[in-house]
């Protein structure tokens, strides 16, 4: 009995009739086959190579070859990776976190195979976005992305992770200056409250100092050897 070999199978572009069409090629009990995807005006590479792979697999099953996953950057996102972050993500995180990945990250990569995407893209990425934002929103951005291969790479979906080596480059925009109530403008703001808004607002200015406060002291760099 011959031995079934694993197979990737070919993609082309061919002149059908008046209109260019994807044709899948593939081999399928000792013969070739063929079969035409869709128009090449229809369908881009990246979902043609998903039709392709849809259509290989079964023929692959029992080769023995472990075959990676594939997806869609944008449906990947928000298929799988956004679902998974919902369940650990506080409201007040998936609220500011979600806006950033689908306004920035995933119209950049939308339609490209995740495993085709290289490190010279994802950094071309963050140097556009340096143009624009500040360096604390392109940190977020090579932050998120990292956690997105990360992930991916655990699922199989990529065979290693491109965004590991990422740097944020230099920043046009400068950070924005944080405002902050001196005591007396405090003192004004609850001279002029009512009990009530008084003590709201005590609990969100008071609140916000301790908060700051906390972060403070997990971004100072520990001293070994300090007590």
């Amino acid at each position: 009995m011959r031995r079934k070999r694993f197979q990737k199978g070919s993609l082309a572009e061919r002149k059908h009739g008046r209109h260019k069409v994807w044709v899948v090629q593939w081999w399928q009990d000792g013969g070739r086959r063929s079969k035409v995807l869709g128009r090449c005006t229809k369908i881009t590479k990246a979902q043609a190579e998903i039709l392709m792979s849809s259509i290989v697999s079964p023929v692959n099953n029992g080769t023995g070859h472990q075959t990676s996953q594939v997806a869609l950057f944008g449906a990947y996102i928000k298929d799988v990776y956004l679902p998974l972050c919902r369940r650990k993500w506080k409201e007040s995180t998936r609220m500011t976190t979600e806006p950033v990945i689908n306004n920035h990250i995933r119209p950049a990569f939308e339609h490209k195979l995740i495993s085709s995407i290289t490190r010279e893209e994802l950094q071309q990425f963050l140097d556009t976005k340096a143009q624009d934002l500040s360096r604390s929103v392109v940190e977020h951005l090579r932050w998120h992305l990292s956690g997105i291969f990360k992930t991916a790479l655990s699922d199989g979906v990529v065979n290693a992770n491109p965004a590991s080596a990422l740097f944020v480059p230099d920043c046009r925009k400068p950070e924005s200056d944080r405002r902050t109530m001196t005591v007396d403008q405090i003192r004004l703001a609850l001279s002029v409250l009512d009990l009530r808004e008084q003590l709201i607002f005590k609990l969100a200015a008071y609140g916000g100092q301790i908060a700051l406060a906390d972060q403070m002291d997990e971004l100072r760099p520990k001293r070994r050897g300090l007590n």
